[in-house]
């Protein structure tokens, strides 16, 4: 396991956020290793038995279709505010998340998984619980840890152990509902490159999910039931595939994860063109293992700005079982969704 800590500012969404004030903010990345679901891990013939997008799935296709999608599911949901009900630092009552503000992280979070064609995850009442105890650790002590000790404020049993298996955030002067999946699908920060938390919230074979929300904390548990008759994609890009809206573009952390644990992207290259096929210089960051899925990370250029259509292609793929390589290529047009 791998602690990953970064600073960063919260970006405004589109044209939904209405505070001016800038939220200062920290996320931590969870690396662990989880047993592979059957028929979809091993690189063969039968990694992909799966190879289809969600038949649910917003259309990326289609400019439309991801702009209603995104105004329905995800802008309407940012700045729900977060209700802490019968929770204390002071007292250490982890107290519980409103149905309300639940509902909006789960809605945003569904939506991007609805972009990359994933099927949508369920919040459990039983890991809500647990990841609300993990949340009021980290509040209550104003860092974070995926394995507080017993000396830290508010430590309890429970919340220790969902900290070991969620995404953690703080954020000030307060969270707010959609917020928390703006924070981990951005990753921000120097020790956010191989986008962890990200890398969790695209598990394609996750079924069950729970969040846990103070005031200032949110812990996401990301690790728990799977299932292997998910869709699983060849292929997950963020930003996805098809029409996107520009409001989720990660300033610029884009990455591509593979359905297949026998996948490496070790020696794998990374191109990236504009709309006249001119190149654009990226810079590949290191390839982690470890959080979910394989993936490869790459930077691009700061001054692509947040629309225009990309042409991306990553060659030097390797798959177990393979003595070649193979690679993948697919655009992503980004598009400022109007209301």
């Amino acid at each position: 396991m791998r602690e990953n800590t970064g600073r960063r500012n919260v970006r405004r969404a589109g044209t939904i956020a209405s505070a001016t004030a800038v939220i200062a903010s920290m996320v931590t990345g969870l690396v662990m290793t989880t047993s592979s679901p059957a028929g979809a891990s091993d690189g063969g013939s039968t990694a992909y038995r799966t190879t289809y997008r969600w038949s649910g799935a917003v259309n990326t296709g289609s400019k439309t279709a991801v702009n209603s999608a995104y105004w329905s599911q995800y802008a309407p949901k940012y700045n729900v505010l977060v209700d802490w009900l019968g929770g204390s630092i002071l007292g250490c009552l982890p107290g519980l998340t409103s149905s309300t503000t639940n509902s909006a992280t789960l809605s945003a979070l569904n939506y991007v998984r609805s972009l990359a064609g994933l099927a949508p995850v369920s919040f459990s009442s039983t890991l809500n619980a647990s990841a609300q105890r993990a949340a009021l650790i980290m509040a209550a002590n104003n860092a974070l840890s995926h394995a507080p000790s017993s000396g830290w404020k508010c430590w309890s049993s429970s919340g220790a152990a969902a900290a070991g298996r969620s995404n953690l955030a703080l954020a000030y002067p307060s969270l707010r509902a959609g917020q928390i999946i703006d924070l981990y699908m951005d990753d921000k920060g120097d020790s956010n490159v191989a986008v962890g938390h990200r890398r969790w919230i695209l598990n394609p074979f996750s079924t069950v999910m729970g969040s846990g929300t103070t005031d200032t904390a949110n812990a996401l548990t990301v690790i728990g039931p799977t299932s292997s008759s998910r869709p699983n994609p060849r292929y997950v890009g963020w930003p996805t595939a098809g029409y996107f809206p520009n409001a989720l573009e990660p300033g610029g952390r884009w990455s591509l994860s593979s359905g297949s644990k026998g996948t490496s992207f070790q020696y794998a290259r990374v191109y990236a063109y504009n709309h006249d096929g001119v190149r654009i210089p990226v810079r590949k960051y290191s390839v982690h293992s470890g959080y979910a899925q394989p993936t490869i990370v790459w930077q691009m250029p700061s001054w692509i700005g947040k629309s225009g259509t990309y042409k991306i292609t990553v060659t030097g793929i390797k798959r177990s079982g393979y003595s070649g390589t193979t690679s993948t290529s697919y655009t992503v047009r980004l598009f400022t969704p109007s209301h």
